[in-house]
């Protein structure tokens, strides 16, 4: 075989094997994380505690850190201190805050001097059950990076002069004035949040735990 006929063979060879190469084309594709739009209620944190008082008088104990329970001894016509004060803690949104009392013999213990701030959203005689009473905070709490102190609910209690050492002649020998604070997100619920809290300590079960 002649040089010219090799090098023609070497071409068709070449010219064979490129036409044996075919392009491949695909569609590319990707995807992004998804995106999510959580959306929360405010989160809001409220206490609730009273001036510590002496057992025996019933009255004030100054510069003692504020606690949830006091212990009163009976005494009839006596008019003791009882002072629940709620505080929005620091970083909750703004709110209205509300107060729920739990007070089982409203004939024997008459809650008095209720703060210019709070208003009575519920009284005594209502569907939420026996002595319970709902008072609301005149105003919105606003969001702060302090926690907010608001005044008491009410300042004292006052025993009934007929008091005699039972409880309508029941073998128990104490009874409790309970409370507990309870706060809603002011913003969009203007219109709602005296229903929310009405729902709220229409539960009884609030006032157990």
């Amino acid at each position: 075989m002649n040089k010219k006929a090799i090098i023609a063979g070497a071409a068709a060879a070449a010219l064979l094997t490129t036409g044996l190469l075919v392009p491949s084309f695909a569609f590319l594709s990707g995807q992004s994380r998804k995106v999510v739009n959580r959306f929360v209620s405010g989160l809001i944190t409220v206490d609730l505690k009273e001036t510590l008082v002496d057992p025996e008088t019933g009255k004030k104990i100054d510069n003692e850190p504020r606690v949830y329970e006091n212990t009163y001894l009976t005494v009839a016509g006596r008019v003791v201190d009882k002072d629940p004060t709620p505080t929005v803690m620091k970083n909750s949104t703004s709110c209205y805050v509300y107060v729920g009392v739990r007070n089982e013999y409203t004939d024997l213990f008459t809650i008095e001097d209720v703060g210019a701030d709070w208003t009575l959203v519920v009284d005594a005689d209502n569907k939420l059950g026996e002595g319970v009473t709902v008072y609301k905070y005149n105003a919105v709490v606003p969001k702060s990076d302090e926690d907010q102190q608001l005044s008491a609910v009410f300042e004292h209690v006052r025993i009934s002069d007929t008091f005699d050492g039972s409880f309508h002649g029941e073998s128990e020998t104490e009874s409790a004035i309970e409370a507990r604070a309870y706060a809603v997100q002011s913003e969009g619920t203007v219109d709602l949040s005296d229903g929310y809290a009405i729902d709220y300590f229409s539960n009884n079960d609030v006032f157990e735990n």
